[in-house]
């Protein structure tokens, strides 16, 4: 299905009164400067509220961002060089669109390209002022909300995107100022994660906004409890639920571009891991800090070592994470990630949202019916928790010859189901 989305109104949101605490400036670490050149986006899906109108919902989201911002003051921010971030509080853009569509018929045949239009931006292009959060309040003509975020990745990962969003909603919520946030959100990492020179970085080089985008098709496939179980046998090892599905989601692409490309002109195949380092370097950071603070571990499957093995795959997904240390972490990873960018390696690149509070995010009406990216790139996958905390549901993005191939691997759908509805 297609929909209507139409912009009512469009307004810039800065801090109501900034703490005396907030920095003037920013200091982008490494791991910041070698975050991807996008913005992460983000849909929370709410129902009607019966005892609440629109008008007051979307004036109650703005009051409570204000205050949400003078404790991220960053974000409303501008980046100054390639080390800095100005935080002069010029704002955020924040939008208010009607959808002509029942939220329950968007939810019932969810499409990537539905989910594009509900957000506030073009995530793989800059916006005219490079603001580095907008929002997109969706206001649907049966009452139900949805949240679009874009954030750029410059200053915010996965983790970092729900401590915003949770902390906005815990304000929102409260209603009141005595709610306990910390004015330190964002902490300087350089002394961690010296940056570098930024002409080496890809981050501050934005897509143009007349770039045309490979042609690429996007699924959705859920993994219930049992089938996540049933992985975790096969893989032989005590295993996360998360290492058994992205090894088996990794196999069946490999198997796919290894069918389009039956010269075998692709000799290794790696597959990319976000780690988390906030518990993992000395002193541990809290949680909740916001920023970049994640290093990409990198597993490698090369066609020389046979016939394509899950336990294996499973085996070298986990020798991966658990090698990554901060004293593992150092500049020359940067030079080889870059050089094994050729024709011969086949790369997916994936993200883990599980285990984030992302289905928790109440603002003052209940918790989420569903939340999801909002957009997805070429050889990416994204898991996230499913709503009931026990099944794993994967966003896929490959180019339109690799998923027709991967959409008719048997195997594969032994263990998934592709799920058009979130009902």
């Amino acid at each position: 299905m297609d929909i209507k989305v139409e912009i009512i109104s469009k307004e810039i949101i800065k801090p109501s009164s900034p703490s005396p605490k907030s920095p003037i400036s920013h200091k982008l670490s490494l791991l910041d400067q070698k975050a991807p050149n996008c913005y992460t986006t983000f849909v929370l899906f709410y129902h009607k509220n019966s005892s609440s109108n629109l008008e007051n919902i979307f004036d109650s989201l703005k009051v409570s961002l204000t205050k949400t911002l003078n404790h991220m003051n960053p974000l409303a921010g501008r980046v100054k060089d390639g080390f800095t971030v100005d935080c002069n509080g010029q704002g955020i853009d924040f939008l208010r669109a009607k959808v002509h569509e029942d939220v329950s018929n968007v939810l019932k045949n969810v499409k990537i390209q539905v989910l594009r239009k509900l957000l506030p931006m073009n995530p793989l292009t800059r916006s005219d002022d490079n603001v580095l959060l907008a929002l997109q309040i969706n206001c649907f003509v049966c009452g139900g909300i949805a949240i679009g975020v874009c954030i750029s990745h410059l200053i915010a990962d996965g983790s970092s995107i729900a401590t915003f969003l949770n902390t906005w909603a815990s304000i929102c919520r409260e209603k009141n100022d005595s709610i306990n946030i910390s004015d330190n959100l964002f902490v300087d990492c350089t002394s961690v994660f010296p940056p570098k020179e930024v002409h080496n970085f890809s981050v501050f080089q934005f897509g143009k906004k007349d770039q045309i985008p490979p042609k690429m098709a996007a699924r959705r496939f859920v993994f219930d409890e049992s089938n996540i179980l049933a992985l975790k046998t096969n893989a032989d090892c005590s295993t996360s639920r998360v290492e058994a599905v992205l090894a088996f989601v990794w196999e069946a692409i490999i198997a796919a571009m290894q069918k389009r490309n039956n010269n075998n002109a692709i000799k290794n195949y790696v597959i990319r891991i976000p780690i988390d380092l906030r518990r993992r370097i000395q002193p541990p950071l809290p949680q909740q800090i916001m920023g970049n603070i994640i290093h990409m571990a990198e597993a490698n499957w090369e066609v020389s070592e046979g016939a394509l093995d899950y336990k294996l795959l499973v085996k070298k997904v986990k020798a991966s994470i658990k090698n990554v240390t901060k004293h593992g972490f150092d500049a020359k990873h940067m030079d080889d990630t870059v050089s094994a960018i050729n024709k011969e390696v086949g790369i997916l690149s994936s993200t883990s949202l599980c285990n984030f509070p992302f289905h928790d995010i109440d603002f003052g009406w209940g918790k989420p019916k569903w939340a999801s990216v909002g957009a997805i790139a070429p050889n990416l996958v994204v898991l996230m928790d499913t709503s009931d905390g026990k099944g794993i549901e994967i966003w896929l993005g490959l180019v339109e010859e690799d998923m027709a191939i991967f959409e008719k691997n048997k195997e594969f759908f032994k263990y998934v189901s592709l799920s058009r509805s979130i009902f």
